[in-house]
């Protein structure tokens, strides 16, 4: 395993990420953002390199990026570095020896983030990249209304709020919502009202597109547990339902 870090992957911000790549050419690159409910930097957090080996070990490469956060940034300065960053990986693509395939992945607020990405275009295109291009999307655990914090911390409106607006993935589910794969990811146990969110969210896309191509699954324990703690087995389950579906999805 090649591992590169520290890589600021913006010349406007100081925020950056952390590459790791297998010994190998041809590969799929998985774009991570972490969970933290925007307020804390967490891309080199144990878990997290454990879940990028991980994914090294079964040929992908993995980049685990952070963004700016909370009480300095404001919406949408998140999604604009989650822009910054996949642009960033596409570019570099051809020089890491990988396929050029991306799958744009996150937990939590980072799952948040790549939700965003996906369904309102206009953060990647102002980077000059298609979303419609990302291969795939795995999306562990994400807020599917509103963001809490970013009402909380915009608007001033009650974390528990359920809000559809330019805050929220589901605001741009449309008839024209299109995108390549998505892997929607929650927990029985999750927080007060996103396994709800994910479902609804799901059938959002399929009543305005029955061909979606979309999957939903829900995974046993709290919020994210599959990404923080790991099964008997010692792997992560958020993990082993990846690979599953990249495996049948054919990436």
């Amino acid at each position: 395993m090649i591992t590169i870090t520290d890589l600021q992957y913006s010349q406007k911000h100081q925020e950056k990420l952390d590459v790791y790549l297998p010994d190998s050419d041809d590969f799929t690159t998985v774009v991570y953002f972490h969970g933290g409910g925007l307020k804390v930097h967490a891309r080199a957090k144990e878990n997290f390199v454990e879940i990028a080996h991980s994914f090294v070990k079964q040929g992908y490469a993995f980049i685990s990026a952070d963004y700016r956060i909370y009480p300095e940034a404001k919406f949408p300065d998140f999604l604009e570095d989650g822009a910054a960053a996949v642009a960033f990986v596409k570019a570099h693509i051809p020089t890491w020896g990988g396929n050029g395939k991306i799958i744009v992945s996150g937990q939590s607020a980072g799952a948040w983030i790549a939700a965003m990405l996906c369904l309102d275009k206009k953060y990647l295109g102002e980077v000059g990249v298609d979303s419609e291009t990302v291969d795939g999307w795995i999306i562990d655990s994400a807020q599917l209304t509103a963001h809490f914090n970013v009402l909380q911390n915009e608007t001033g409106t009650h974390p528990f709020a359920q809000r559809i607006n330019e805050y929220a993935p589901l605001y741009y589910v449309n008839e024209n919502t299109k995108f390549s794969k998505m892997l929607l990811v929650f927990y029985e146990k999750d927080m007060p009202m996103r396994p709800e969110q994910n479902a609804l969210f799901y059938k959002t896309v399929l009543a305005f597109n029955k061909d979606a191509d979309i999957e939903y699954v829900q995974l046993s324990g709290g919020h994210v547990h599959g990404s923080e703690y790991k099964d008997d087995d010692g792997e992560y389950a958020f993990v082993k339902t990846s690979f599953a579906w990249l495996a049948k999805k054919g990436l």
